[in-house]
């Protein structure tokens, strides 16, 4: 065990320091959020084939020791995200709130814009990495779950800061940090553990909160969090960014066996049974200088449009052009600067002056209503789906929307009885 970590965590946890370092012997906890945007809960879980558990963390969280949770049906389809019941205890906070606009400044792997969103299905987010190999997965786990009504970025949060100024009513701030309430799951955590590092990220969490503070709205909130304990990045980091803002609210939160050292804030570890956690809500009360948002400018294309048509009962919509790819919206769409993955609906391509409709189209929670030609897969025809195999279909030449149990997984394209298969490669099961 490492010397300085074992000191500190005495300042944690005071008189139950002996006990939480014995838990860090045991093993971590596991959890997954259930995606009410896709279907009933209870249907969800019925749908489970392996043991779980209830969270007093968050109505929509279990815990679970499911080791192949990644192979099941439940997360192909998107009903479940696996996340730790803890990760997904901030968004319980957030009720009764007018939201429109989200921000999630450091959103990878997507776990707290998920969460949010199964909130809030119309409030438009963007969900921001500035690392751009992690927004790859972010991108990726917002389309599996449906939840397209998003622009995804990798941009420097302050340039973000700059566009959106004043216009955001809920910034989501789930900070890089030491992580130290991760080492049951990560413990080469403690292998270069030191001060340095910590203060090092301390002064990153700051500028983060301070491009937080130029984003939020008057009357809006800056949702912060970590998973670690150490005071320089959380009760410290909230008092310096409170005291240097006198327009900051601290909202006071609650929680049964708190191990916070500052009132109205959370901090969770093992001894919750939970890994570490920590939770703060602030509020801007004072007046922001707004900056005015520009939107896309929407196009027409004979082909898209007309694919559109032909597939979807939907009338009004806005199409947008990116490069070569084609997206879609059901509202105006922001226009933000370089750094934009995503934007809205991915609903394709043109190839030769054929449209060729992406897996992002059929994935999304907000059209699955509006296909006009589906197909629901049986328990056999789903097995060779998503093994990329063709299928045997007495079914009329069209795109379908395909659905297991009524729930949108892919789709396929049918020609003479023959239903080839648009399940991307990179999801395809191998055995």
């Amino acid at each position: 065990m490492n010397k300085l970590f074992e000191q500190r965590v005495k300042e944690y946890f005071n008189e139950e320091s002996e006990k939480y370092l014995e838990l860090l012997n045991k093993k971590p906890t596991h959890g997954f959020f259930i995606n009410t945007l896709k279907g009933n809960k209870e249907d969800i879980l019925n749908l489970l084939d392996f043991k779980y558990e209830d969270s007093y963390l968050n109505p929509n969280a279990y815990y679970h020791d499911y080791e192949s949770i990644g192979k099941c049906k439940s997360y192909e389809l998107g009903l479940i995200y696996p996340q730790d019941t803890e990760s997904s205890y901030s968004s319980t906070f957030i009720n009764d709130i007018d939201i429109n606009l989200i921000v999630d400044l450091c959103a990878a792997p997507g776990g707290k814009t998920i969460n949010i969103i199964n909130k809030y299905k119309d409030a438009l987010c963007v969900s921001n990495d500035v690392n751009s190999k992690r927004v790859g997965e972010l991108s990726k786990n917002l389309e599996r779950l449906g939840l397209t009504n998003s622009i995804i970025t990798s941009k420097n949060p302050k340039d973000l800061a700059k566009e959106l100024k004043g216009n955001v009513d809920l910034v989501i701030l789930d900070a890089p940090c030491s992580g130290e309430g991760m080492i049951r799951k990560y413990p080469e955590i403690l292998d270069d553990y030191s001060l340095a590092n910590i203060e090092s990220l301390a002064k990153i969490q700051e500028g983060l909160l301070e491009n937080a503070y130029d984003l939020v709205r008057k009357d809006g909130y800056i949702l912060y969090s970590t998973c670690t304990y150490a005071f320089e990045e959380d009760e410290n980091q909230i008092s310096n960014f409170l005291n240097k803002h006198n327009d900051i609210e601290l909202i006071k939160l609650s929680s049964k066996n708190n191990y916070s050292k500052l009132e109205g804030t959370i901090k969770l570890c093992p001894l919750n049974n939970t890994e570490g956690q920590f939770i703060c809500l602030l509020k801007r009360t004072s007046d922001n200088e707004i900056v005015k948002i520009k939107y896309l400018k929407p196009i027409k294309n004979d082909i898209v449009d007309k694919f559109i048509s032909s597939n979807l009962n939907i009338s009004d919509y806005y199409l947008y052009k990116v490069n070569d790819n084609f997206f879609m919206s059901i509202n105006p769409m922001i226009a933000l600067g370089g750094g934009v993955i995503r934007s809205g609906i991915y609903l394709g391509e043109l190839k030769k002056n054929r449209f060729e409709p992406a897996h992002n189209l059929y994935r999304s929670i907000y059209l699955k209503d509006a296909f006009k030609y589906k197909y629901d897969l049986n328990d056999d025809e789903y097995d060779k789906y998503i093994k990329g195999l063709e299928l045997s279909v007495d079914l009329d030449d069209n795109y379908y929307l395909l659905t297991y149990k009524d729930y949108s997984l892919g789709f396929g394209k049918v020609s003479n009885k023959t239903m080839k298969n648009k399940y991307p490669k990179g999801l395809r099961r191998v055995c």
